[in-house]
């Protein structure tokens, strides 16, 4: 584990303190010096969307976190839901406002938001940096479009999105295709557009579309990014064909006419763009992050989106030098990643997992992934949180499961407490420091 440096002992302190307290729920601690590890020990948050800001309260939101709208529909909470949120929102805005009930009520809104400006106030920078301090969150990979500029640099990272360089033909001709995957198309073609017009490139032909990819990541590199971030799981499958460049030439001919009817031809060109992205990253040293499982919108399809597609190109030795990061776990398919995580250059995170599951739930995927051989080189957390809560649930929710599956397999047998304590501190902050060449 390298050394952690002083002026962060803050992180550990408050941390430490807070998971100490919940666990007191426990009779005792079996294994104390574990135990003590995980409470005292920073995370690298590998994949976060920071919303920064006082945010009023927008009354359709199910989660009252004061966040921006996240693309979920509107659903009222009953009182006896129980979810992971529900159990610990009062704690966490506890923890991160000061706030001072047990629940949230629509009468409590105005003296939370007034907790939430206080807060804010003192500036973004400064009121981020106490929350990654109160989360025990040392730093962050934030994947955003452009890199935040009001926040301490040295602990958010940029990740940033690059779908939109895999749709550069305009749809608007295409047929039998869903109403919102045009809709998105239509506006990852202009994103690519616009991109166009700054470099000051016509799309032309394939080969334009190249160099303008060729030039928006080495800035994107030479802008401070850390790895590159892939959504399209969100509208189309994670299997990416291996395409001759001429078929991809003639559908991108097509598609600049305006003649473009077929999606199974655009998907021609998204897959060989897609690829060229991938191959490019290796060169630039950034790993690629892919959205994989579950996701926020009713319109993804989980089997699109399983991280299993993604064989397509992690079994292809082209891309042997480039280092693929699975977020979310995959879920639902974590039990079947394993096989994937014995491939050198493929990792994955627990985003958004831990805040969507419980302690025990994530607990059984991290011991079953643990129990593959090599796994605990491949792990790693992230929290996928916009809101302060969401940081704040998803690293102490984490905590709890890392305890848990690891006193498991000693339990088991499996391991004894001092592997235990190696494969805690790689997990928490030594893979992504390693995967990501962090200093």
């Amino acid at each position: 584990m390298k050394s952690i440096p002083i002026s962060l002992t803050v992180i550990s302190l408050c941390v430490a303190l807070v998971f100490a307290a919940l666990s007191c729920e426990n009779a005792s601690i079996k294994y104390a010096q574990l135990h003590a590890v995980i409470a005292k020990t920073p995370f690298i948050d590998v994949h976060a969307h920071p919303a920064l800001g006082h945010r009023p309260y927008f009354d359709q939101d199910p989660y009252p976190t004061l966040e921006p709208l996240i693309g979920r529909p509107y659903w009222p909470i009953p009182k006896e839901r129980i979810a992971v949120f529900d159990t610990f929102q009062p704690t966490a805005l506890r923890e991160i406002y000061g706030y001072e009930k047990d629940e949230v009520t629509d009468a409590d809104i105005p003296a939370l938001e007034r907790l939430s400006k206080k807060m804010w106030d003192q500036g973004e920078k400064e009121a981020f940096d106490r929350i990654l301090d109160l989360c025990g969150i040392e730093r962050v990979l934030a994947n955003t479009g452009l890199p935040l500029e009001t926040v301490n640099k040295k602990r958010v990272l940029w990740v940033p999105f690059v779908d939109m360089l895999f749709y550069p033909l305009d749809p608007s001709e295409m047929k039998s295709i869903d109403p919102g995957l045009k809709r998105a198309l239509m506006r990852y073609h202009s994103a690519n557009g616009t991109l166009a017009q700054e470099y000051g490139i016509q799309l032309r032909d394939l080969t334009s579309q190249i160099v303008l990819i060729d030039r928006v990541l080495a800035d994107y590199k030479k802008d401070g990014a850390v790895a590159l971030k892939v959504a399209s799981a969100y509208i189309r499958t994670l299997w990416f064909d291996q395409v001759d460049k001429e078929d991809a030439a003639a559908v991108f001919k097509e598609g600049i006419s305006g003649k473009l009817e077929s999606w199974t031809a655009y998907k021609k060109v998204q897959d060989f763009l897609a690829r060229q992205i991938f191959l490019k990253a290796a060169g630039l040293d950034l790993p690629v992050h892919f959205h994989t499982g579950f996701g926020a919108t009713a319109t993804l399809k989980n089997l699109d989106s399983n991280p299993l597609n993604l064989e397509s190109i992690f079994s292809d030795m082209a891309f042997k030098e480039t280092r693929f990061v699975m977020l979310h776990t995959g879920y639902p398919f974590g039990d079947k990643i394993k096989p994937l995580l014995e491939k050198r250059n493929v990792f994955v995170e627990f985003s958004a997992v831990n805040w969507m599951v419980y302690d025990h739930e994530l607990a059984d995927i991290l011991s079953d992934w643990l129990s593959y051989p090599g796994a605990s080189e491949k792990i790693m957390f992230g929290s996928d949180a916009g809101a302060p809560v969401f940081f704040w649930i998803a690293a102490e929710n984490s905590r709890r499961a890392l305890y848990m599956a690891l006193s498991r397999l000693i339990d088991q047998e499996r391991i004894n407490e001092d592997k235990a304590i190696l494969i805690v501190e790689k997990i928490m902050r030594d893979n992504a420091i390693r995967i990501h060449n962090l200093d």
